[in-house]
C-alpha cells in the first residue's frame, strides 16, 4: 500500500513539472534549423607556390563584335541590276573628272589667251551634265545597299588608268531564325576552304523572300571585293554578318570560367589572393578567347583569368589520409 501511494506522488510530481512531455524537434525560437542553413560559399585557400599555376586579375570590359554565322558558296548568278549601276557609276564618275579637267582648262585659256566665250560656255554646260549623271549612278548605287563610303572606294578603284575593281557575287544560307536580324547593307566577312588565310570583306546586297522548305534557311546574296580575282564560282564559303556595332560589356578570357557537371558556370573570385571563392555566373556573347558576365560577378573584381579548372580540380579532389 506504501509503495503504491508513492508512485501516485511521484507520477504527479513528473506531471506538473512537464518532464513527462516528449522533447520537441523544433529549434529555439530565432535559430534555422541545419538543413535550412544557408550553404556556404565553396573556397579554396592557395599555397604560394599554388599561385603560380593561375593568373588573377581584375575584371574588365570586352569589345564584342554581334555577328551571325551562315555558309554558302561562291555564286555565277550576277545581279544584272547591280552590274549596271555600278558599271555606270564608274562611267559617270570618270566622265565628271574628264569635264572638270576640261572647265578647268577652258577657264584658263578664257583668260589669258582670249578662247572664245561659246567654248567656255559649252565645258560650264558639260560639268553640269557629268556632275548630274554622277548624282544620279551614285543615288542608284546606294540603293542597291552601298554606303557612300564604299561609293567613294568604288570611284577610286575603278578610276581612268587604273583596273575596275573586281567584285564576286557570293550567296549565304541563313536560318530563317536569324532572318528578322539581316538588312541589306550590312558588312560581311567570307573565307573560303581555298584561302583560309584571307578575308574578303563585302556587304548583303539582297534578301530572297522565300525560305527553303527542305533547309528552312533564307538565301542572302552579297556583293564581295576580289581584288586578286581569286574567288571562283561553287567555291563553299563561310560568312560572319555584322547585325550591328559591336557591344562593350564585362568579359573575362575563358579560361576563367568552368562549366560544371550540372551545366551551370562557375568563376573564381579573391580578395587577398590567397582565399578563392568559388561564383556562379551567368554568361552571354563568346568571342575571341572571352565570355561576356551576364551576372554573378562585378567590374574590377580580382577574379582568376586563367587557371580557373586548376582551383576546380582541387575543389572536387578527395580528401587525402
Amino acid at each position: 500500500m506504501v509503495v503504491t501511494v508513492a508512485a501516485i506522488v511521484i507520477a504527479t510530481i513528473l506531471v506538473k513539472s512537464g518532464s513527462a512531455q516528449p522533447a520537441s524537434t523544433s529549434p529555439p525560437q530565432g535559430e534555422v534549423s541545419a538543413s535550412n542553413a544557408p550553404q556556404p560559399e565553396a573556397t579554396v585557400d592557395l599555397s604560394p607556390s599554388q599561385l603560380n599555376a593561375i593568373k588573377i586579375e581584375p575584371l574588365g570590359t570586352y569589345l564584342f563584335p554581334v555577328e551571325k554565322e551562315a555558309m554558302g558558296s561562291i555564286s555565277f548568278d550576277e545581279d544584272p541590276e547591280t552590274v549596271q549601276a555600278e558599271s555606270t557609276l564608274i562611267g559617270a564618275a570618270a566622265a565628271n573628272v574628264l569635264y572638270s579637267n576640261e572647265l578647268v582648262r577652258a577657264t584658263a585659256l578664257f583668260g589669258t589667251n582670249g578662247v572664245a566665250q561659246r567654248e567656255l560656255e559649252q565645258a560650264t554646260s558639260d560639268e553640269k551634265t557629268a556632275e548630274a549623271a554622277l548624282k544620279a549612278a551614285r543615288d542608284a548605287v546606294r540603293a542597291l545597299g552601298e554606303t557612300d563610303d564604299d561609293i567613294d572606294q568604288m570611284i577610286a578603284a575603278g578610276k581612268i588608268g587604273s583596273a575596275p575593281v573586281m567584285r564576286k557575287w557570293a550567296v549565304a544560307n541563313v536560318i530563317q531564325s536569324d532572318r528578322p536580324l539581316i538588312q541589306a547593307g550590312q558588312p560581311v566577312e567570307v573565307t573560303t576552304t581555298a584561302f583560309p588565310d584571307r578575308v574578303f570583306k563585302g556587304r548583303i546586297s539582297k534578301i530572297y523572300a522565300t525560305v527553303d522548305p527542305n533547309t528552312h534557311r533564307v538565301a542572302v546574296r552579297c556583293v564581295v571585293d576580289d581584288p586578286k580575282d581569286e574567288l571562283r564560282v561553287g567555291m563553299l564559303a563561310s560568312f560572319v554578318i555584322r547585325i550591328q556595332d559591336p557591344v562593350e560589356a564585362t568579359a573575362i578570357p575563358v579560361n576563367g570560367v568552368v562549366r560544371e557537371g550540372d551545366g551551370t558556370m562557375t568563376a573564381w573570385v579573391t580578395m587577398d589572393r590567397h582565399h578563392f571563392e568559388q561564383r556562379i555566373i551567368k554568361t552571354g556573347l563568346r568571342t575571341d578567347g572571352w565570355i561576356q558576365i551576364r551576372d554573378g560577378l562585378q567590374r574590377g573584381e580580382l577574379v582568376v583569368t586563367d587557371g580557373a579548372i586548376f582551383l576546380d580540380n582541387i575543389l572536387q579532389a578527395p580528401p587525402t589520409d
